[in-house]
């Protein structure tokens, strides 16, 4: 063989290295990214049967304007996407959820904080 043949050979190695390792990456952000959504979906979704809970009265199942005795649904506490737990007061929930996928640091799951009031649901994101 000759020189140029090798060395094509040699850049086309290179370009399809690069092109894997694109596509590796892309992957791995989608994955994030998409598990990210999920966690703000299921985040809006326990938010608005924590709020549900406040404005129900006692004697039909609800805290009668307050978040204290609320409890995540068995069935929705750990989910495909991530698990979630739960600290209430009298006048506010916070949900944290964490993700399946790392987060932004690559060390930590994705975690994100749901604030829930009486004016609504407020989400912040950890990691």
């Amino acid at each position: 063989m000759g020189q140029q043949q090798i060395l094509l050979l040699v850049v086309a190695a290179i370009v399809i290295i690069l092109a894997i390792a694109i596509g590796i990456d892309m992957f791995a952000a989608n994955a994030q990214s998409s598990n990210r959504e999920s966690i703000v979906s299921e985040l809006n979704n326990l938010g608005t049967l924590a709020l549900q809970y406040y404005r129900k009265s006692p004697p039909y199942g609800g805290g009668g304007l307050s978040f204290k005795s609320w409890l995540i649904p068995v069935d929705l506490d750990t989910t495909s996407n991530g698990m979630y737990s739960l600290s209430c007061t009298d006048l506010s929930a916070t949900i944290t959820g964490l993700g399946k996928e790392m987060g932004d640091n690559g060390s930590t799951p994705i975690e994100m904080v749901a604030e829930i009031t009486s004016a609504g649901i407020d989400i912040t994101i950890v990691n």
